[in-house]
């Protein structure tokens, strides 16, 4: 990692704390202002943003569809495509119906959609050449590990905290339930700490590691990282917008999910297998 973006990590760090510092005293005086559960942005957010921490098994799939021609793993790859954008999909449009954003007709939508993605994603991979499959393919293993890692880590906590919802005291018209986000354990069956669709938004952080595996894409570490925070954040305000959430609920997944991500690419195994893929997909080029 370079001393930028070390810099920016630790800049990152601290507005977090900053942050959940503020959201001590103003948590629920947020969500009271912002709270618009019809809000367009918000329900798309709601209904996309969990893609990211997804994709790999749909990137995996295309690699594997173009890499090994005559193996199983063709097979294979082929039914990841499907199964993950068909997955995506079905979760998706239910919900922008349910939020009244559109008026139905999500199954078919989502087969023609699934049909399409699958298509169009094993056909642009087909134009890649081996080094770059290569690499996507550990690109795909490394975000599917990050996946599972992710929704582990955010599951327990949500567990332990079992913190009420902001929209559902607001059904109720009584926040008297509202608890800070230092306390937990106190309402069984509750998961609003942490903000698993932000948890889940920070799949994109896979992107971060395009530029150790494409000499291309060296020194935009820094524009990757905007790129990839400000998904983020848009992500955890839209939780705010739509009541599912309170601010400390979205800082948290995002400074988790990050430190999830620092430790995974700090061990020396990642690192050893960086190398290797490098190296092959030098060799080849």
């Amino acid at each position: 990692m370079k001393k930028s973006e070390k810099i920016s990590f630790a800049l990152l760090g601290l507005l977090a704390v900053g942050l959940m510092v503020v959201a001590l005293r103003y948590d629920l005086a947020l969500d009271h202002m912002l709270f618009s559960p019809q809000n367009p942005f918000a329900i798309i957010m709601e209904a996309f943003c969990f893609w990211p921490l997804y994709l790999p098994f749909a990137l995996l799939g295309i690699v594997w569809a173009n890499l090994y021609p005559g193996d199983v793993r063709r097979i294979l790859g082929n039914l990841f495509v499907v199964l993950t954008f068909g997955a995506l999909l079905f979760l998706s449009l239910p919900n922008l119906a349910k939020r009244g954003l559109t008026n139905g007709y999500s199954s078919p939508l989502g087969i023609l959609l699934t049909f399409v993605l699958t298509l169009a994603a094993i056909k642009l991979a087909g134009r890649w050449q081996k080094a770059t499959l290569l690499r996507m393919e550990f690109l795909a293993k490394f975000g599917i590990l990050f996946c599972i890692l992710n929704n582990v880590i955010i599951h327990l906590m949500k567990g332990l905290w079992t913190r009420m919802r902001y929209d559902d005291m607001a059904k109720l018209g009584d926040f008297s339930s509202f608890t800070p986000w230092v306390r937990f354990g106190e309402v069984a069956g509750n998961t609003s700490f942490p903000s698993g669709h932000t948890a889940a938004a920070c799949g994109i952080l896979v992107l971060l590691l395009l530029p150790r595996l494409f000499a291309k894409l060296r020194g935009k570490e820094l524009l990757l990282l905007v790129i990839c925070y400000g998904y983020i954040a848009l992500s955890g305000f839209s939780r705010l917008i739509i009541g599912r959430h309170y601010l400390s609920d979205t800082v948290a997944a995002a400074t988790t999910i990050t430190l999830l991500f620092l430790a995974l690419t700090a061990l020396p195994i990642f690192r050893k297998k960086l190398e290797e893929t490098n190296r092959k997909a030098d060799a080849i080029e």
